[in-house]
């Protein structure tokens, strides 16, 4: 038995309201792109949302990264202010270079020969260094700030010459190697979030959150000209056309913007929605691609042609995904994240759409496809029915407590609250049970007329008939010796499988425990699946690590370490080979399992 990772359906970029997300294109490759979310460092295909790797070396949140002008080599950086230098081509990642910076770094640009590397941030002593990429020794220093640096770069073309704008609103211009200060400025009057030369190196813009953008020249620090007809908001990120003849800007009043090479305003792009996550966040003109990011993290590819509509937007999360479901009919995948942020993947190609309308107020802890309807449950304390066909939220049906577990088929939902069970049949409640114990997850069995559920109090698994809409009292199962966390009945309807706090994996046929020992996991068990046939187990737990257990072999098993750094939050079987996971790194994998 064995398992490989089949796809990695990717995250998003890590946005923050009012400051930029810094993405990197691939020199070699131009529909690849580099940025951080989470621990994680993502390269991905603009065009082929499947096409993607994640590199996870880092063990703090990660904060920068920039491919090599070689495309041989990446540099990232976390916010523990370590540094890595390393092989993006290999499969093996080799790290050419570990070392401690300054502190946060915010941006980093490298040098045409792809051995000279600058980074700025957050610094206590210093706020940017500039180092060879292979050694670390010093090539100058980043002096005249007062402080923090927000951004930096390097012309492409020599004599070399490097720029950086910061929070003391200074445009500061430097010459080298070694890179030595020459001369700043104070046109901005508020945070400058970007600043990079044009690709032949004769221009450099820099754009602030005081809505304007300067023109400079590449050789001297001679102002040429101003973004004129700017915007009405913060300007957050900016990127040159390959050709050097036009400037993309990125701004918090939802918009972005083209403009020549001498700032005249050429096209105006807003397509991105009304609401806060709309703001542009980000920008890049990677080959033909234009490129901006939303605050919400989606990633937008514009059509000059049709300013009324991206040409692509490509959805994910940038915070820990905290449930996964499946629709078998359609093929699509469903994820929900703490915000809630609620995305629809196409399983096969990777493509997304959001759901819209009022969403939970709340964290969602758990979906799950039911019928025509994504059912959904909140910290709000509501439930909420939403329509798969048009991708719209429910309104929210109050519960009365915290619910945390949910399970349906066709039209029967059960629900498990902080005191009480309900059930649902369409979307009227049909029987509220108040319980003495404290339930913490539920499982409804596929032929309806059973319930298990998990209790966080007493370590038992409380097992009811479901007759006519009502519960009713059937059995006790005590056998678990941490609180059951995790419950699924089989396809067949035969067993139960449960997991526990203590890291135990049992299952259950009636009463009768038939399957125990799995206790390889680490950790607290999250989720619990069966595969269609009814022979595997999946599991996933806060070690990070997901299970395939083989029900009748006990020493055959499949062991995805790792999976999740952070936490596994959900597994579910798309069909009898493939398993879909989600956790705590905000990403959705497929593993091809082999028996």
């Amino acid at each position: 038995m064995s398992g490989k990772l089949k796809h990695i359906y990717p995250p998003s970029p890590a946005t923050e309201r009012g400051k930029p997300t810094n993405i990197g294109g691939d020199p070699k490759h131009k529909k690849r792109i580099i940025y951080c979310v989470g621990r994680s460092v993502v390269i991905r295909d603009l065009h082929n949302p499947l096409s993607a790797w994640v590199y996870l070396e880092h063990k703090y949140e990660t904060t920068c990264a920039r491919f090599a002008p070689s495309g041989f080599y990446a540099c990232s950086t976390d916010k523990s202010a370590r540094l890595l230098v390393w092989d993006c081509v290999g499969d093996d990642k080799v790290i050419k270079l570990d070392k401690q910076t300054i502190g946060m770094i915010s941006d980093i640009a490298w040098t045409e020969d792809s051995k000279r590397i600058a980074v700025v941030g957050a610094g206590r002593e210093k706020f940017g260094e500039c180092f060879l990429f292979d050694s670390g020794a010093s090539v100058g220093e980043i002096s005249g700030h007062s402080a923090n640096v927000i951004s930096v770069d390097i012309k492409q073309t020599r004599p070399y010459r490097l720029v950086s704008g910061g929070e003391d609103f200074k445009y500061n211009w430097y010459e080298g190697p070694p890179f030595k200060w020459k001369s700043s400025n104070t046109n901005h009057t508020r945070y400058i979030n970007g600043v990079r030369f044009s690709p032949d190196g004769s221009r450099v813009v820099s754009v602030g959150s005081d809505k304007k953008g300067f023109i400079y020249g590449g050789k001297d620090p001679n102002l040429l000209g101003e973004l004129q007809g700017g915007h009405n908001g913060s300007i957050f990120s900016v990127s040159w056309s390959p050709d050097s003849k036009r400037i993309l800007t990125a701004s918090g009043d939802k918009s972005a913007k083209i403009w020549d090479c001498d700032g005249k305003l050429m096209q105006s792009f807003t397509c991105f929605g009304g609401d806060v996550s709309s703001q542009q966040v980000g920008a890049l003109w990677q080959g033909d691609d234009i490129i901006t990011v939303s605050l919400s993290g989606a990633i937008n590819i514009l059509d000059p042609n049709n300013p009324d509509q991206p040409r692509i937007v490509q959805h994910g999360h940038n915070r820990l995904i905290t449930s996964v479901a499946y629709d078998k009919v359609s093929q699509k995948l469903y994820t929900v994240d703490a915000v809630p942020y609620t995305i629809e993947w196409d399983a096969q190609s990777g493509k997304t759409q959001v759901f819209s309308g009022p969403a939970h107020s709340s964290p969602v802890s758990q979906i799950k496809v039911v019928g025509s309807n994504l059912v959904s449950i909140s910290v709000d304390d509501t439930i909420k029915f939403s329509s798969l066909s048009d991708r719209a939220f429910g309104q929210g049906i109050p519960l009365g407590s915290q619910p945390n577990g949910v399970d349906g088929i066709e039209n029967i939902v059960v629900v498990s609250a902080h005191d009480s069970l309900v059930v649902f049949e369409g979307k009227e409640v049909t029987h509220k049970l108040p319980v003495k114990f404290e339930p913490i997850c539920i499982a409804l069995s596929p032929n309806k007329n059973e319930v298990a559920v998990g209790s966080k109090s007493d370590q038992l698994i409380h097992v009811y008939s479901l007759e006519s809409g009502k519960l009713t009292e059937k059995y006790i199962i005590e056998d678990h010796r941490g609180n059951v966390s995790a419950l699924a009945y089989s396809s067949c309807g035969r067993y139960l499988a449960a997991g526990d706090t203590n890291r135990e994996v049992k299952v259950f046929e009636q009463q009768k425990c038939i399957v125990s020992g799995w206790v390889h996991h680490t950790s607290k068990i999250m989720t619990v699946a069966w595969s269609p046939d009814s022979n595997f187990v999946a599991t996933g737990s806060v070690d990070s690590a997901v299970i395939v257990w083989y029900v009748h072999d006990n020493n055959k098993r499949i062991h995805l370490k790792l999976a999740h750094p952070g936490g596994v939050r959900g597994v579910l079987f798309s069909d009898s080979n493939t398993l879909i996971s989600v956790g705590e790194d905000c990403s959705m994998k497929a593993w091809s399992l082999s028996y």
